[in-house]
């Protein structure tokens, strides 16, 4: 009984600590470069190009919602996006898309 129970938090501890570890992996948006943008399958060379761009001539994003400004990004794509990035200090992007 004892080690039933210990087997059960352990792999409860397990999938937090890889929960933990996943989220940690997000790059940060506002700082990824457009290579490292391009290579994610959900934005591809032309949106990346198009995102640094728009970084470039308004600044860092401040919200998931300031993404619809760049051409191309729907609600969709920005919960594609927001499973490998992340803009640090804003609240995951969260739609019913």
């Amino acid at each position: 009984m004892d080690f039933k129970r210990f087997f059960a938090c352990f792999a409860v501890a397990a999938l937090c600590f890889t929960t933990t570890a996943y989220a940690a992996e997000k790059a940060n948006l506002n700082s990824a470069t457009e290579e490292e943008l391009a290579a994610d399958p959900a934005i591809g060379p032309d949106l990346a190009a198009k995102i640094v761009e728009y970084r470039g001539n308004v600044g860092d994003f401040t919200s998931y919602e300031e993404l619809k400004e760049v051409e191309g990004i729907t609600d969709t794509k920005i919960k594609e996006i927001n499973e490998h990035f992340e803009i640090k200090g804003v609240a995951s992007f969260d739609c019913n898309c």
